[in-house]
């Protein structure tokens, strides 16, 4: 904690956490003169809304702010948990460099166990009181959603770097966690028009800021005024080099989202011929004389399509994703949908390792058994030899399906976006290498289940 007399702790307590910039400027390492109006922006927001949503461009001061509200935070918040996550280890990393070298330099000595990725005052307190760092990556997403779902303290802070790049179930595990008093601040480059990132940038319960290039005090004064921060030069590269109209420009320079659709995407181009014909519409509605099929992919993210087939059309009425959540939830939302919406269930189709010994291991009977221990009677599929066969079935498939366009929302983005790994080692700015896989982004979910169902 605050090394310090105890009148003095309380006072900048409480100005802290009124002005979160007073207290960078007079608890941190920030000079005043560095601290410019969008940073303060982003401070208020975060202090006055549970959710703030940052759209930036490069170089406007994104982790270098964000890592002064995660101490301010820490600080000013008794007991408080701060969380920085980001899509990899090294993005993690880099926002922790910037947290360390804020407490190092710091104006009052604040205390605490400072590490690579933790800063720890519960050991000197023996309160709850901390701030962590994880990365988001596929292969360990699911331990830490789980991990983010078990926070409770008095105050949390999540702050979500490079936000376009985090996986779903980061998202929703953050909607989970239990705080009388909790804020969220998604802050990156808005390089997707797809995924959780754009949609809080279009969301009303959400506060939005966009951080130009244009708004920075380096690019209006012409000259370096901040370190670190773009200004004249580096828009005049970008516009030259792409154009002012360019997507390019608007996503870097402008802090826009992205209108360019995924790289590598396997069905972005037939989706966009569907739109054209018309047969992603809100028209698509239940019928209630033919049955609804239930279509799932099931895991730790589990896809779930609500499917009619109707004179050689495959009508995709509705689509419900979650993470984290028990196959008895799911019984329960199907029981909910049959009696709210009518539904009459025909064929559970399901993919199939549901009869694998995963799920027995936990609960004495395999996910199969579970599901039609609740009287749905689910019908595993036989194991797909190739990926790319399915890939091909599944674009035949699409030219028989209408969408109901709101109910699956999600899922038309998972199919717009769901694309190959890219090979980042090997790949430029203008020319793009794969590595023959699908990318495991969360769009995958929804994806498959579209191809378990062709």
């Amino acid at each position: 904690m605050i090394k310090t007399k105890d009148n003095e702790i309380l006072d900048f307590i409480k100005k802290g956490r009124a002005d979160y910039s007073w207290f960078m400027t007079h608890a941190l390492d920030v000079e005043p003169e560095h601290l410019w109006f969008k940073m303060k922006e982003v401070n208020d927001s975060v202090r006055d809304n549970e959710r703030t949503a940052v759209g930036a461009g490069h170089g406007v001061s994104k982790t270098y702010g964000g890592a002064r509200i995660a101490l301010t935070f820490l600080f000013c918040y008794y007991p408080s948990t701060v969380i920085t996550t980001a899509p990899s280890l090294a993005q993690v990393k880099n926002i922790w460099r910037e947290i360390r070298a804020a407490h190092t330099n710091a104006r009052m000595p604040l205390g605490g166990k400072l590490t690579t990725l933790e800063l720890d005052i519960q050991t000197e307190t023996g309160v709850k009181w901390y701030a962590t760092g994880i990365s988001t990556m596929p292969d360990t997403v699911t331990g830490e959603a789980t991990r983010l779902q078990g926070i409770h303290n008095d105050y949390v802070l999540i702050i979500l770097e490079e936000a376009a790049a985090i996986l779903p179930e980061i998202w929703r595990a953050t909607e989970h966690i239990g705080a009388p008093f909790k804020r969220v601040l998604a802050i990156g480059n808005p390089t997707s028009k797809f995924g959780d990132f754009p949609a809080a940038l279009r969301d009303p319960t959400w506060n939005h800021i966009n951080i130009s290039v244009t708004d920075t005090p380096n690019f209006k004064m012409g000259r370096q005024l901040i370190p670190g921060v773009y200004g004249k030069e580096y828009e005049q590269r970008i516009r030259l080099k792409y154009g002012k109209d360019s997507d390019e420009y608007k996503v870097r320079v402008l802090g826009g989202i992205s209108e360019r659709g995924a790289e590598g995407a396997y069905c972005s181009r037939k989706m966009v011929e569907l739109k054209k014909k018309g047969r992603i519409t809100d028209l698509i509605e239940h019928n209630p004389n033919y049955p609804v099929h239930i279509i799932e992919d099931i895991g730790y993210t589990t896809a779930i399509g609500f499917v009619q087939v109707i004179e050689g059309w495959s009508n995709f009425i509705s689509y419900y994703e979650d993470s984290g959540i028990s196959i008895e939830k799911y019984v329960d939302l199907f029981d909910e949908y049959k009696k709210e919406r009518g539904y009459r269930y025909g064929d559970i189709i399901v993919p199939c390792d549901m009869d694998s010994n995963a799920h027995k291991v936990i609960t004495g009977q395999t996910a199969l058994e579970t599901l039609r221990g609740f009287g749905y009677n689910a019908k595993p599929l036989p194991r797909e030899r190739r990926f790319n066969e399915g890939v091909q079935r599944l674009l035949k498939y699409l030219d028989t399906c209408r969408f109901h366009k709101t109910r699956c929302a999600r899922l038309i983005d998972c199919l717009e976006a769901h694309h190959e790994k890219k090979n980042k080692q090997m790949s430029t700015e203008d020319v793009p290498v794969f590595t023959g896989v699908p990318d495991k982004d969360g769009t995958d979910h929804g994806f498959d289940m579209v191809r378990y169902a062709s």
